[in-house]
């Protein structure tokens, strides 16, 4: 059998670990020491009915699709969303680590398997278990990053706060694998960014309402001041103006309804209100 090659940086040892588990034993990301170095490692298996697997996921992807046509404005075509996974994240990580950004390096690929560096513990994990100052500085910290990102034109397609790390006091970015961004206009995959953060933030677990709506709404004056884009500000405007439509006749229905997705959506659509009554 041949091998693919290892990575100059990786555990000396990755290999024979590697070949030493039961790969259909192992979960689909593990946190694992390797000669006392900390790797990521992620699998994906294909299901039993994968041709089935993938119809149901193209029809998720055309009804994503039609629904950003309707609210949005723009169609992300379904065949660019669904070339995705953990190949579509090897490649995309070796560009972004190329242009400079805090990425983890892959260390070990094959198909359905990758081996990342770690890159620190998520920001969710920190921001929850951290006093209340900590917290107003890793919110800042994540909107300043992101908006850097953007300035030089890039977008993350999955950047909800779990997926953000902190290490040597800087943020990295962690998981690529949807592809979103690549089949929307630059600056609605920018917002979108910037909705799946406040979003992610706003329903994080032991925060409460007081809280989570002080850190989105600091999260959202930093980035557009850090990132003043009219034009990423404009698609902000228009989803907005959505959410806010979609929040006011169910306000009365699920207010006290005690989900944090569902609260987290009405969160989100108060703190971006203020945009619309500046329009």
């Amino acid at each position: 059998m041949t091998h693919p090659p290892v990575h100059q940086n990786a555990p000396p040892s990755l290999r024979a670990w590697l070949d030493s588990v039961d790969a259909a034993r192992e979960p689909t990301v593990r946190d694992v020491r390797i000669d006392g170095v900390r790797s990521i490692i992620k699998r994906r298996r294909p299901g039993i009915l994968q041709g089935a697997g993938y119809a149901l996921r193209y029809v998720r992807a055309l009804f994503l699709g039609v629904g950003c046509k309707i609210f949005l404005g723009e169609f992300p075509r379904p065949g660019v969303l669904l070339r995705n996974g953990l190949a579509h994240e090897a490649e995309r990580l070796a560009q972004l680590l190329q242009a400079g950004c805090r990425v983890p390096e892959v260390w070990w690929q094959e198909q359905n398997l990758l081996v990342l560096e770690y890159v620190g513990p998520d920001l969710a994990h920190l921001i929850r278990k951290e006093d209340s100052t900590s917290r107003l500085w890793l919110t800042r910290a994540a909107a300043a990053d992101m908006a850097a990102f953007h300035a030089r034109g890039l977008w993350h397609g999955g950047a909800q706060i779990r997926n953000l790390t902190l290490q040597d006091g800087e943020i990295w970015r962690i998981d690529f694998e949807e592809n979103i961004g690549a089949t929307l206009s630059r600056p609605l995959a920018q917002a979108y960014d910037l909705f799946q953060m406040l979003a992610s933030l706003v329903s994080l677990r032991k925060l409460d309402d007081g809280d989570a709506r002080t850190l989105g709404k600091l999260a959202l004056e930093v980035y557009l001041e850090s990132n003043p884009d009219p034009e990423v500000k404009a698609c902000l405007m228009r989803l907005a103006r959505v959410l806010c439509a979609i929040a006011m006749p169910l306000r009365p229905l699920l207010r006290r309804f005690p989900s944090r997705d569902v609260q987290g959506f009405f969160r989100v659509a108060d703190i971006l209100q203020p945009l619309i009554s500046k329009s």
